[in-house]
């Protein structure tokens, strides 16, 4: 198990930002430019560095990696579920104004978030 030490706090995983671990298990992109939020997760999760996606895109990763946090993480699976009930009743708002919207539900995992796959 490899241990980072952050700011002396001590973690057994990657801390990642909550907000774009919610867009690549949710797939709703509501805080990044584009798939940036999405390619950071990826290329923290991903054993070994991505030389170029290709055919299957970020979307596959999004897919194969969101499913093992969904899977793995619990309250992470409930944030999921309300971002995807929150976006698909509000589908015609602005990304900021979703961000708005969508920040209890940041707030109540945290602005970080420790993950282990």
């Amino acid at each position: 198990m490899k241990v980072q030490d952050r700011q002396n706090n001590v973690n057994f995983g990657i801390k990642l930002d909550t907000r774009k671990v919610l867009e690549v298990t949710s797939k709703k992109i509501f805080y990044s430019t584009g798939t940036d939020g999405i390619r950071d997760v990826i290329k923290a999760l991903h054993p070994a560095p991505i030389k170029a996606t290709g055919a299957k895109g970020y979307r596959y990763y999004a897919d194969v990696y969101g499913a093992k946090i969904v899977e793995k993480y619990p309250d992470i699976a409930a944030a999921t579920a309300d971002v995807i009930k929150i976006a698909n009743e509000n589908k015609f708002i602005k990304k900021a104004e979703l961000a708005q919207l969508l920040q209890p539900v940041v707030d109540r995992l945290g602005k970080e978030v420790d993950i282990i796959i």
